[in-house]
């Protein structure tokens, strides 16, 4: 029987796909942990090159955390609910190989962050985002609202946090959350095409871009010039 996460190799590209479909793909402690596990994975196999997350079914990539089961937990299990998932999705910006989330349906709550935390956050004509937690009365726990502000400003932070409202696909690609939302005639070329381009990317470079352009107090001087001629040097090399 299918656990709470499926991993599926494509060429370069692994897939790993949440999988609670009946429940829109929600997240409880069982499946953060197995994908934990399938990050940590992806991230010492040299033959995977890109990561994609995507949610099972046709509904959503995932709605966010299992309020059932967060609903049951003690409070020293809320606060490990927390600190794991925070870990977790910190591991998935970190990964120094490319990570797309593919949104087809819903990316609600923790669903959104989880995507926030990936390279790319790629959209059908379905998808939708929403930040909803303020209205069950608490606050995104896993890093959503430091995510939202630094990619859509403080202002459009502020309004999806505050006004919870369900933002649809075009309208997401416009505020910047969305990467690119792909045309329904042609969703799985788009994708492919992208999926492909990542591929083809030299690790160790891709890697080096990613960490130039997550510092927030990166310069143009002294020792950021070094890491471009590093950078430079590794491009030329033919390793």
């Amino acid at each position: 029987m299918p656990g709470k996460i499926v991993t599926e190799v494509n060429g370069k590209v692994l897939d790993i796909i949440l999988n609670n479909p009946d429940k829109m793909n929600c997240m409880g402690f069982e499946m953060l942990r197995a994908l934990d596990k399938a990050i940590e994975d992806a991230a010492n196999n040299k033959d995977i090159r890109v990561v994609q997350l995507r949610g099972a079914g046709e509904r959503a990539f995932s709605t966010g955390a299992d309020l059932k089961e967060f609903d049951k937990l003690k409070p020293e299990q809320a606060d490990e609910w927390i600190e794991f998932g925070n870990a977790v999705f910190n591991k998935v910006e970190k990964m120094p190989k490319p990570v797309v989330a593919m949104i087809n349906g819903y990316a609600i709550g923790g669903g959104l962050e989880l995507a926030l935390a990936c390279d790319f956050r790629l959209g059908t004509e379905s998808a939708v985002l929403a930040s909803v937690e303020l209205q069950h009365g608490w606050l995104p726990g896993w890093g959503g609202m430091t995510r939202l502000r630094r990619l859509i400003g403080e202002a459009k932070a502020k309004e999806m946090v505050m006004l919870c409202e369900k933002i649809p696909a075009h309208r997401a690609l416009e505020m910047g959350l969305l990467t690119k939302v792909l045309k329904r005639d042609s969703e799985q070329e788009e994708l492919e095409k992208i999926l492909e381009h990542l591929s083809s990317l030299k690790p160790e470079a891709f890697k080096l871009a990613k960490s130039a352009l997550m510092d927030s107090d990166r310069t143009t001087e002294g020792a950021d010039i070094q890491f471009d001629v590093h950078a430079m040097n590794l491009a030329n090399s033919k390793s």
